[in-house]
């Protein structure tokens, strides 16, 4: 170990090779990382430790993976995402579920009421959201088995009661979220690791930009972490320390968020917005809601399609009049390229062109290519050679 290192890193040092649990060692091998002095003659030692926390990883997540294979996840997703409700006790939350879904909760002015996640299935147009409430956030935090839940979940509803102490119980629940790497600010990229067993050399995959390096480089630092059989799917603009972060999962998970403000119907006005979304940040929507009276309730569909993300496009048969009643459900930004792998993977390899009607196509019928951008509410006929 190089003389240089202050005490402070000599300490978390010492204090990293006693634990033995991969988890607590990966978190101790992280703060001894930013406790390094960044300087040339401390990259060996700083590739070492990041290696090594690669290898823990990836040791965690193997086991992890036989886990989630030999047991079902505590609650399926159903429908086109799943979004949990997470509110201290007594905002309204099983009231909000029963008035969105066909879920029946117990509903009480009781605390804690609600034990164990409640699902039910929300209508919104033509697609399905399974809206989950989750038990009262306590003093205490999230609880391991809600962030397990909240890292598997597409988005969440931050739930507060806009009579008594709003913005402070988003602060808090904001905070906790923190704590546990979750963040509800969209990164400037998206990063996906993939194992594929017998590749060898890492394949990369960049739809946006890489910003000051190359695939090569992004390839020899997979190599240099002692990583190999990955895939790596980049979206958006990323840097090579993004994806650093990412191989080593010190990046905060994104999940997309809606703060419902509820009992509007116990407060005047524009009471309490102003303090709610200082508190939010201005990175969270905010929809002012009554359970009880229904008010606001109708924004919630046409919210979640937003802050998830996602759009909706049909599929047509060539010489076919009408197109699909179940609409495709994609990311957007989505290309017809990504509809085509989703219908069936030899789609693209005989693809020809596409015609596409709706929002994205310059004129009804408009011939495209497979990078062209799908909008919600496209319909797209597919003809393949």
């Amino acid at each position: 170990m190089p003389a240089n290192l202050t005490a402070e890193a000599k300490a978390k040092w010492e204090k990293a090779i006693a634990i033995k649990d991969p988890e607590e060692k990966i978190k101790a091998l992280q703060e001894f990382l930013s406790a390094i002095p960044k300087h040339k003659g401390n990259e060996r030692l700083r590739d070492q430790v990041k290696r090594k926390i690669a290898a823990l990883r990836a040791e965690l997540e193997e086991r992890e993976r036989k886990r989630r294979s030999s047991s079902k996840p505590l609650l399926e997703k159903e429908g086109a995402a799943q979004v949990l409700i997470i509110g201290p006790t007594n905002v309204g939350k099983s009231l909000l579920l029963s008035a969105l879904t066909n879920a029946r909760p117990e509903i009480a002015s009781h605390p804690f009421t609600t034990r164990s996640p409640t699902p039910g299935v929300m209508r919104f147009e033509d697609i399905r959201f399974q809206l989950v409430e989750m038990p009262a956030l306590s003093e205490g935090g999230l609880e391991p088995g809600a962030i397990d839940m909240i890292r598997r979940a597409d988005g969440l509803i931050l739930m507060v009661d806009l009579s008594r102490g709003a913005a402070e119980d988003l602060r808090w629940m904001l905070g906790e979220l923190e704590r546990a790497g979750i963040t509800p600010i969209p990164p400037r990229s998206e990063i996906e690791i993939e194992r594929a067993k017998g590749i060898g050399e890492p394949r990369v995959f960049v739809s946006g930009r890489l910003l000051g390096c190359t695939i090569d480089d992004v390839k020899r630092m997979v190599l240099g972490l002692g990583l190999r059989d990955l895939v790596v799917r980049i979206r958006g603009d990323a840097s090579l320390e993004d994806i650093e972060d990412a191989l080593l999962r010190t990046r905060k998970t994104y999940k997309p968020c809606l703060v419902l403000a509820n009992k509007s119907d116990l407060v005047r006005g524009q009471e309490g917005l102003a303090r709610l979304e200082e508190a939010a940040g201005g990175a969270i929507p905010i929809i002012r809601v009554s359970a009880l009276t229904g008010e606001g309730l109708g924004l919630i569909g046409p919210g979640l399609l937003r802050a998830l993300g996602i759009i909706r496009v049909y599929t047509k048969e060539p010489n076919e009049r009408e197109p699909s009643g179940e609409p495709f459900i994609l990311k957007a930004g989505s290309r017809v390229a990504d509809l085509a792998r989703r219908i069936h993977s030899s789609l693209l390899e005989n693809y020809k062109y596409a015609r596409v009607w709706g929002p994205s196509s310059k004129y009804p019928g408009e011939r495209v290519g497979p990078s062209h951008v799908l909008m919600d509410g496209d319909v797209v006929e597919i003809r393949t050679k």
